[in-house]
């Protein structure tokens, strides 16, 4: 019998596992998020990579991985979604026919023309991304840097902040689920107490880590990502100082100027004298509802202007609505 305490962390096994991430709690959900962990929950290279790796190195035959992967392979094409997963068992397999990179371009082209393209392309956008950089022959710290800017890429198009500290953590705790998932994929067949146990225990250690993670990752100043920010990072990874030096300044100059123009003043200038309603706080403007009208207050050039308009009744007429006798 599980405590009830440990519900959650029995979830975050079945999750980790299966890819099935709706037993997960929202707030759980946007920790692994922030730390760039979203492939925890998919099953993709990343389990098969981490399950695959210690049995091949027990077999040590390239020929008995391709019967392997042939397997697993045939056995999935029976099941629906897995997109992520069938994807990268299609790579290895044409990686270990074709070799690394020419295996890495068939196996792309054969799923654009009639592999999972169509049904997921958020997904094969992301495996092209990540595995491009992986088959690229980066190693080392140009490797972690390349790594980076893949998440970079994602929090532009999704319109999110991200955390400078990715470069420290992301790869440590990918490292460390690298080495957690093939021990709960163990400890899982036949799942006794003490399986039971031992599994917590460590999901518990690594969740830990992960929350002291998050917290330090969101209480340190995030980068908003936009065009000249990409653009800074390709440039050091090109090491090109000079370019960069001339668009980190043009960059900050930019930043101190205010570019909206101040509104101008309405002929009938209107002061609600009712209630107040509600109160909107936005990023850029502060919306006050009175009982007869409405304020809208914006800061531009170091000043709040104030603009208020009052309550507009409907020009629609009521009609009543008839009745007739039965």
């Amino acid at each position: 019998m599980v405590p009830k305490s440990d519900l959650d962390y029995l979830k975050l096994w079945e999750s980790v596992l299966t890819g099935r991430s709706a037993p997960v709690s929202k707030i759980l959900k946007e920790k692994y998020k922030d730390l760039g962990l979203n492939h925890v929950f998919t099953p993709s290279g990343f389990h098969l990579s981490a399950v695959l790796s210690p049995i091949m190195k027990l077999i040590k035959n390239p020929r008995y991985e391709l019967i392997i992967l042939s397997f697993i392979g045939i056995a999935l094409t029976f099941l629906p979604g897995f997109a992520a997963l069938k994807r990268m068992l299609l790579i290895r397999g044409q990686q270990k026919i074709f070799g690394r990179h020419e295996g890495f371009i068939i196996a792309l082209l054969l799923d654009i023309l009639w592999g999972s393209f169509q049904e997921s392309t958020l997904s094969f956008t992301y495996s092209f991304l990540f595995l491009g950089i992986i088959y690229s022959g980066f190693e080392g710290l140009v490797l972690v840097l390349y790594f980076f800017f893949g998440q970079v890429m994602i929090a532009f198009f999704q319109e999110s902040d991200i955390s400078p500290l990715l470069l420290i953590f992301s790869p440590l705790l990918n490292l460390l689920f690298t080495i957690l998932m093939p021990l709960l994929l163990l400890l899982a067949i036949p799942l006794w107490g003490w399986q039971l146990k031992i599994g917590i225990f460590l999901l518990k250690q690594t969740q830990g880590i992960v929350d002291i993670c998050a917290n330090v990752a969101m209480s340190f100043p995030t980068i908003e990502i936009n065009i000249v920010c990409i653009s800074m990072i390709l440039f050091l990874l090109q090491k090109r100082w000079k370019t960069l030096i001339v668009l980190g300044l043009l960059f900050c100059h930019e930043l101190n100027q205010d570019h909206l123009r101040a509104p101008g003043f309405s002929r009938n200038e209107f002061h609600p004298r009712g209630e107040i309603i509600i109160t909107h706080f936005r990023e850029d403007h502060i919306n006050v509802i009175f009982s007869d009208g409405r304020c809208r207050m914006k800061l531009v050039k170091g000043f709040w202007w104030e603009n208020c308009s009052p309550r507009r009744r409907s020009s629609r007429k009521k009609i009543k609505k008839l009745s007739y006798p039965s």
